[in-house]
C-alpha cells in the first residue's frame, strides 16, 4: 500500500510512490511520459514550474508529445504523494 501519511515534498516518499506508481511509464518513456533523468525531456516541463506539472500530474493531461493519465491511474494516490512523486523526478531529471 501507500504511503498513508507523508511531508509534503518528501523525497524518500516521493522515491517510493514513484517506484510502485510512476516508474512502469516513466522508465521507459511509454504513451510519451519523460524518462526520469533524462534532463531535456524535463526541461520545458520543469521551466512550466511545479504548480504546473503537480496540476497535470494529480488532474491528468494531453499534450503534443503524449499523455498522462490522472495521478498516472492510480486514483488511490493522495495528491500529497503525486506531488512527492513529482517533486523526486524533478530532483533526479533537471
Amino acid at each position: 500500500p501507500m504511503a498513508e501519511s507523508m511531508a509534503k515534498g518528501d523525497i524518500a516518499v516521493g522515491e517510493k510512490v514513484y517506484n510502485q506508481a510512476c516508474s512502469s511509464c516513466h522508465d521507459e518513456g511509454i504513451s510519451g511520459a519523460p524518462k526520469i533523468g533524462d534532463s531535456a525531456a524535463w526541461a520545458e516541463r520543469i521551466a512550466k514550474g511545479m504548480e504546473a506539472l503537480n496540476k497535470n500530474s494529480i488532474n491528468g493531461f494531453t499534450g503534443e508529445t503524449g499523455m498522462m493519465p490522472a495521478k498516472g491511474g492510480f486514483s488511490a494516490l493522495s495528491d500529497d504523494e503525486v506531488k512527492a512523486a513529482v517533486e523526486y523526478m524533478v530532483s533526479q531529471s533537471k
